[in-house]
């Protein structure tokens, strides 16, 4: 029979290899950590090590979560147990009187003791996640160390230089007033022997918890071999693609005399592909304008049919995949942007609203073209991750993982754009990485996309940088939710005739 962690497990699978992808934090809550809680938060470390192709990883890295949640479950029912036994924690005498009786008074009534610690929402939480180039592990709980505690964990870290193997820890590193005191050694020699520094293992304490982390990088030969084809295959996009529905509108407009600048405007404005053509070739002439009613204004009637003729050697037009769901998923982050943009004036320093609609616009141009490649990249693709072992693997994460957002950035760079730009696209869906400076016009655009991912159901509400959130004033579900649905509904009144009509 499946028990209900297995049947939650296989509901998941999809969140997480989502969470891989936006790098957004995946998060367990526990107030008991139950033994089936334990096999789940280790079933999610394991998917998620696999999603990540750390897979090597996967025996050493179960141990040393475990042996975290132990320890973290272990300062929880101190702190219940020291209330009520009516000691104080952070007295260093009435410390060791507690910790004396500690074990054996826990041990022979733990359920009493986790049924405080649910009450008293001592929580113990599991974050997971991909950010950039590592890796991080993260285990949260609600009990700031005592200065004795912090010293006792700064001794282990230390001690643990002075092992080579697991053996010799077993024979001289006893600590009698907290245990065995194993844990936190043989933790730092598995990651050691890993190929992980000293600096992989952290543990520290805020002024309301204490958080253990594991840092550790992607799965280099993986990761290196993406970043190279994602390199090559934006040497090899020589063309803007257009849409064959789209060219084919504009074609439309250039049988009259004049060319009717507000169709084309609005045609523009629902296609990323013609927006980032007519974008492209304003950099040509200097930075680019990246609102779309202005940079139409910079070119004649007879250069607007040069630029939009099938004639053009920029252009190849063609027909895309995943024609309707591409085109709305980028309508409504061009939208979402703009709104969130104009109704907050602080956000319109570097970009006006208008700007901040043809970005959101063009952000996932890197996704279509992954989509939709030509033969000769196809084949260059094939023929480049053959050269590895893993490359089958390496393809898949290509097309289906973080290359998209990746080659938006290259593909932007390859086209001139400027760095305010391409410091936007690159960096919106790692707000915490980004430079300050990068992180004043971040939230717009990120609080954009998460919108239209938690509609889709790609990620929930917990994974959004509360950060982002509270420049919107944004700061529980329910008010997330109001804005998605006050966008949305505005969203379907500018296009329920087709067309999208905001300048």
């Amino acid at each position: 029979m499946v028990s209900e962690f297995e049947q939650k497990l296989e509901v998941d699978r999809e969140k997480i290899r989502n969470s891989v992808r936006l790098q957004m934090p995946l998060e367990i809550t526990t107030y008991t950590l139950s033994r089936n809680m334990e096999i789940y938060i280790s079933d999610i470390l394991t998917v998620f090590l696999q999603e990540c192709h750390q897979e090597q990883l996967i025996q050493n890295l179960k141990y040393c979560l475990g042996e975290l949640l132990t320890n973290a479950k272990k300062a929880n029912t101190k702190r219940v147990y020291f209330k009520e036994k009516g000691l104080d924690i952070n007295n260093p005498e009435e410390y060791e009187l507690g910790m004396n009786e500690f074990k054996v008074d826990t041990l022979s009534n733990i359920d009493h003791y986790l049924e405080l610690q649910k009450k008293e929402g001592l929580y113990i939480k599991v974050i997971l996640q991909l950010c950039g180039r590592t890796l991080k592990i993260q285990i949260k709980n609600r009990a700031v160390l005592t200065l004795d505690e912090e010293k006792r964990i700064r001794d282990k870290i230390q001690n643990a230089k002075k092992f080579n193997s697991i053996e010799e820890v077993y024979a001289k590193a006893l600590d009698p007033s907290e245990g065995a005191g194993l844990g936190i050694i043989i933790i730092i020699l598995m990651l050691q022997k890993v190929g992980l520094g000293k600096d992989a293992y952290k543990c520290y304490s805020t002024n309301k918890e204490t958080i253990t982390e594991i840092v550790l990088p992607c799965n280099e030969v993986i990761y290196s071999a993406v970043q190279m084809l994602t390199y090559e295959y934006i040497n090899l996009q020589d063309q803007i693609p257009i849409r064959l529905a789209t060219y084919r509108n504009v074609q439309s407009l250039f049988t009259e005399p004049k060319i009717d600048r507000d169709k084309l405007l609005k045609i523009t404005m629902r296609d990323d592909t013609l927006a980032l053509l007519i974008i492209k070739n304003t950099v040509d002439r200097q930075r680019e304008q990246l609102n779309l009613k202005k940079a139409i204004a910079q070119f004649s009637d007879q250069e607007l049919r040069k630029m939009l003729s099938s004639d053009n050697k920029e252009v190849e037009i063609m027909e895309f995949k995943d024609l309707e769901t591409s085109k709305q998923h980028s309508q409504k982050v061009a939208f979402y942007a703009y709104n969130l943009c104009k109704n907050q004036p602080d956000f319109q320093i570097i970009f006006s609203p208008e700007e901040y609609y043809s970005i959101g616009l063009i952000n996932n141009i890197g996704f279509e073209l992954l989509r939709n490649p030509t033969q000769m990249q196809e084949k260059y693709i094939k023929d480049l991750s053959e050269q590895y072992e893993e490359s089958e693997k390496i393809r898949e994460t290509f097309f289906q993982g973080n290359a998209g957002t990746f080659i938006t950035y290259g593909y932007l760079k390859k086209l001139k754009f400027s760095e305010e730009t391409l410091s936007l696209v690159h960096g919106w869906n790692n707000p915490e990485t980004a430079s300050d400076k990068i992180k004043v016009y971040l939230p717009p655009l990120y609080i954009a996309e998460v919108l239209l991912a938690y509609s889709e159901n790609q990620l929930d509400f917990y994974q959004i940088d509360p950060k982002q959130l509270a420049k919107f004033d944004i700061y529980t579900e329910d008010q997330f939710v109001y804005v998605l649905n006050k966008l949305n509904d505005g969203f379907a009144e500018e296009s329920g005739d087709g067309q999208v009509t905001i300048l």
